[in-house]
């Protein structure tokens, strides 16, 4: 007997407090534990469903995002921890998750999408609103035919067919069945240049991942990383300025550093104007056979932080994160085999979680206040966070209630003279982000549904999308711009978010979303 038979047979019987009975009753039929993927199709009772899902974190924080790694290429950095494994890109190993997969499928990005969007759906995932994170390397320094005819992939993988070309495959992706609502990628502070932001607007990309490692120049030196903090704060405040997400990669406990001199340096990050990333992501460093920092450890002159001064670090990042950044990222997965010396606990988040609740303190990043799966909640506040940094104003909107953070909006303010990329951000205020948490619905889900005072019941009552969060922190960011003098204000969207966009009276105006009526 199949499990499909099986589990449609049991159906009607199956509870929350019954399922793992009838679970290892399947097993003792089948001869084997069947996957939460193969039972989850055929369970038409909803919460028993949610029950089955395979990871539903993956999309609780309102969209469904995966990695899709490039080739190998040469990579300009010279740094003393990355390892070069031979056929994968710099940096990565061919044992992560994302770097399998791509090595499998030759770094085919259009396969690569198929195949993710294939595993989230078989394991109950809603996947229209895309979130891709290119991987692989410097990006900047591929050649630009290859980025373009990478990112074609990548919207044809969505789409499920082959584009004549990448503005075809966008124009399709607006309104398509699957849209994306996010593309980021990974690039060094020295290779970010004004020509590659016009590239990465063209292709779509909306964030951007700089590795920047350490904030203390010496210590830079020291690891050969090939710049210093002048190129980071001034590729920070380009991006910033073209709308462009910035998330930066920290690395404690590298050569020269102490947990002092780390602690030190997240301050640094989070409060100099020239700096304040709107994510990150911490990869405590290892020693990795091949690299010169193994040299340096066998030769005695590097040695990995204990467990406890680490964790201690960590927990003093967690502590210091104001609560417009989210961390998207406390520990890089590394397995065993590849770590001669450094932390090889993947679990660290969880565990400095339980350390500071037992301290009465908590981290106030995004991720750890987001909503998630809960139930959304009318008696929401706005909240408004207001600071300077480089070239302007950021103001951080949000709709909170309780501590879980339910919608927020990133609002930048140029400076008047500040110089601006693109035509269309002239005099403009710049909407740099708006993001609903919650298990992700499907797109205009409400729509298509008949208008019940049930359905009202339940739109106001259950998940926290669909909600017109969203839509009420527009208004609230384009009054803002008004009342400080700006002509228009200017969205940087995605491709698959330009329709959201039309709904609240944006037009399409080069690679951004327009709106130019303030006074009427």
């Amino acid at each position: 007997m199949k499990i499909e038979d099986l589990v449609r047979r049991d159906a009607e019987k199956l509870t929350p407090e019954n399922l793992e009975e009838y679970r290892r009753a399947w097993a003792k039929a089948l001869g084997r534990m069947p996957k939460n993927s193969e039972i989850w199709p055929f369970i038409g009772d909803e919460e028993i469903k949610e029950l089955y899902k395979t990871r539903s974190v993956r999309t609780e924080s309102g969209v469904a995002p995966f990695a899709v790694m490039m080739k190998p290429y040469y990579c300009p950095g010279n740094c003393v921890y990355c390892p070069l494994e031979a056929g994968m890109p710099k940096s990565y190993l061919s044992d992560e998750p994302a770097a399998q997969r791509a090595k499998k499928l030759k770094f085919d990005p259009y396969l690569q999408v198929e195949m993710r969007l294939k595993q989230l759906e078989e394991t109950g995932h809603i996947t229209n609103k895309i979130d891709l994170i290119v991987i692989g390397g410097t990006f900047s320094a591929y050649p630009d035919e290859y980025k373009l005819e990478f990112f074609k992939g990548m919207f044809d993988g969505v789409n499920g067919f082959v584009a004549k070309n990448l503005e075809e495959a966008q124009q399709f992706n607006e309104t398509g069945p699957r849209r994306i609502v996010g593309i980021s990628v990974e690039t060094r502070p020295d290779w970010v240049t004004e020509a590659e932001i016009i590239l990465w607007r063209k292709m779509g990309v909306t964030k951007v991942q700089l590795g920047i490692q350490a904030f203390d120049e010496q210590i830079l030196q020291k690891i050969n990383r090939g710049h210093s903090l002048a190129e980071v704060a001034g590729s920070t405040r380009l991006c910033r300025n073209a709308g462009i997400k910035i998330c930066y990669h920290f690395m404690p406990n590298l050569p020269g550093s102490t947990p002092e001199k780390d602690i030190e340096m997240a301050k640094i990050m989070f409060t100099d104007p020239r700096f304040q990333p709107d994510y990150l992501k911490v990869y405590p460093a290892v020693v990795i056979e091949g690299t010169e920092l193994f040299q340096m450890w066998k030769r005695g002159e590097y040695e990995s932080y204990s467990y406890e001064d680490l964790k201690n670090v960590l927990k003093e990042v967690k502590k210091n994160t104001p609560r417009w950044c989210r961390i998207d990222r406390l520990v890089r997965d590394i397995s065993k085999q590849w770590v001669s010396s450094g932390t090889l606990r993947t679990n660290l988040r969880q565990l400095l979680q339980e350390e500071l609740k037992k301290e009465g303190k908590k981290c106030e990043c995004i991720r750890c206040r987001e909503v998630r799966a809960g139930v959304y909640d009318t008696k929401v506040q706005l909240m408004i966070d207001e600071r300077e940094t480089g070239g302007g104003k950021e103001i951080f909107l949000s709709f909170e209630a309780d501590g879980k953070l339910f919608s927020m909006l990133r609002l930048r303010l140029p400076e008047a003279g500040e110089r601006m990329l693109f035509k269309e951000l002239r005099d403009a205020a710049i909407i740099r982000e708006v993001h609903t948490y919650g298990q992700v619905r499907e797109i205009d889900k409400e729509l298509k549904e008949p208008r019940t005072k049930e359905l009202e019941t339940e739109k106001k009552q259950d998940k926290s999308q669909h909600q017109g969060l969203g839509k009420r922190l527009m208004i609230e960011a384009e009054r803002i711009a008004r009342d400080r003098g700006y002509r228009k204000m200017a969205v940087i969207s995605a491709i698959g978010t330009r329709e959201y966009y039309k709904k609240l009276g944006y037009e399409l105006e080069g690679e951004y979303m327009v709106k130019n009526d303030w006074y009427n």
